[in-house]
């Protein structure tokens, strides 16, 4: 177990450096972080260790913990266990200079610097850091509504629908169909809906349930590292999983939760066994309550420091942000979450903390010990986003190259949940 200096060390490493005097103040400033996903826990260590007691840190969030969605697909392929991708906030709410309030946040009234909880209580701020993950609209696939996800999940967001879709998953008896719908981009994890499927396949096939079928409808033409999953699905799971475009499925209709079909122009899948319905994404309503959001449905934010362009008072990280191109992968929120915690350190304390770098790092497994990787590097041009690197996996690694991929997959996941939750 790492010592308080020794995680400091680690942290200050990971934000370059960056060792700011402790300046007295009249009254501690408060930076209050609505979200304690990856962005928002990230954010609350990392200004922890830079302020050092300069300001207080109040972390607002309703759930006890965090399970890490975006390394669920391995605990329905069998290679990973419920327990490793769930962490309890009791070690983050200890650490010094961290206030945990568990309650939920429903709008910042912008003009009075307050959060407002949904007990009707309010939280004053100096600085506010909007990290609410992601939003699903419910309304995107027609048929398909909050209630009908009790039904057909989209294990996109909460515990409580992934463990629903994996009882499902082990339930499907040999033969079972399944359908999987993912959704337009922008989205959470774009490979997530692809990597799901393979791990899905792989499950089935090693308990003997070969003879299922995995249809995957989309909505979009082309989608993320997809020559990569083509190719790994023909030579590990030929026959299982069968990937339709609009241009051959001609639009979903409609679903039917009472008679588990999806109705699309092509064809009606009837009788499924599993569908897994992934709406379109937006910033969650409490970035559009709090007029954070944009036509795109995201909160713009600016290349510097991650700052809303609505309100200098407000940075917003993670999956709500419109930062650019970049992906929203759990890489890129932590990469943001440093660059806004050295930006407002730099604001409360006063020192220069050298231009943003991010980098957005996405590991898919396509099998067992069969890793791919995309790396997507950004800097601030201006304020505005600009790419410097971006590279993926070819078709032709060795099976060395893959296998060091998926490790190296296992170890970003291992030490990011040492760092912010541990």
């Amino acid at each position: 177990m790492p010592t308080s200096q020794t995680r400091r060390a680690l942290i200050l490493g990971v934000l370059g450096g960056l060792a700011l005097p402790h300046v007295a103040r009249a009254a501690p400033a408060r930076v209050v972080i609505i979200g304690a996903g990856v962005a928002g826990a990230s954010f609350a260590t990392y200004a922890a260790a830079l302020l050092r007691g300069a300001a207080e840190i109040v972390l607002v969030e309703p759930a006890p913990g965090y399970l890490a969605l975006y390394r669920s697909n391995l605990v329905l392929g069998g290679m990973a266990e419920m327990q490793e991708i769930w962490s309890g906030y009791d070690a983050l709410a200890r650490r010094s200079g961290i206030r945990w309030v568990a309650a939920r946040a429903v709008r910042l009234d912008r003009d009075r610097r307050e959060v407002i909880l949904a007990d009707g209580s309010r939280l004053g701020y100096e600085l506010a850091i909007v990290a609410p993950g992601i939003g699903l609209d419910y309304d995107s696939v027609p048929g398909w509504s909050r209630e009908a996800a009790a039904v057909m999940p989209h294990a996109w967001k909460g515990a409580e629908q992934f463990h629903l879709l994996k009882r499902q998953l082990d339930a499907i008896p040999d033969g079972g169909r399944i359908v999987i719908l993912p959704p337009p981009d922008p989205s959470r994890c774009p490979p997530a809906p692809y990597e799901r499927a393979s791990m899905m396949a792989a499950a089935l096939k090693a308990s003997g349930r070969g003879e299922c079928r995995i249809f995957i409808v989309d909505a979009k033409e082309r989608f993320a590292k997809m020559a990569l999953f083509l190719d790994a699905w023909q030579n590990y799971y030929p026959g299982m999983i069968e990937w339709l475009p609009p241009s051959i499925h001609e639009g979903v209709k409609r679903v039917d939760p009472s008679t588990m079909s999806v109705e699309t122009g092509f064809e009606t899948y009837r009788d499924c066994a599993l569908v897994n319905v992934i709406p379109v994404q937006t910033a969650p309503q409490i970035a559009v309550a709090s007029a954070l959001a944009d036509a795109t449905g995201f909160c713009p934010v600016g290349a510097q420091d991650m700052r809303s362009v609505f309100d200098p008072r407000i940075f917003v990280l993670g999956d709500a942000a419109h930062a650019g191109q970049m992906p929203k992968s759990a890489s890129a929120a932590n990469s943001q979450a440093a660059v806004a915690a050295r930006a407002v350190a730099t604001e409360l304390l006063g020192e220069h903390s050298g231009p943003p770098h991010y980098e957005s790092l996405c590991w898919s497994l396509l099998a067992k010990d069969d890793g791919v990787k995309s790396t997507v590097r950004f800097t601030a041009i201006s304020d505005a986003f600009e790419s410097y690197e971006d590279t993926v996996s070819g078709l032709r690694e060795t099976s060395e190259v893959r296998e060091a991929n998926a490790d190296d997959s296992s170890a970003f996941f291992s030490n990011l949940k040492k760092e912010i939750f541990k």
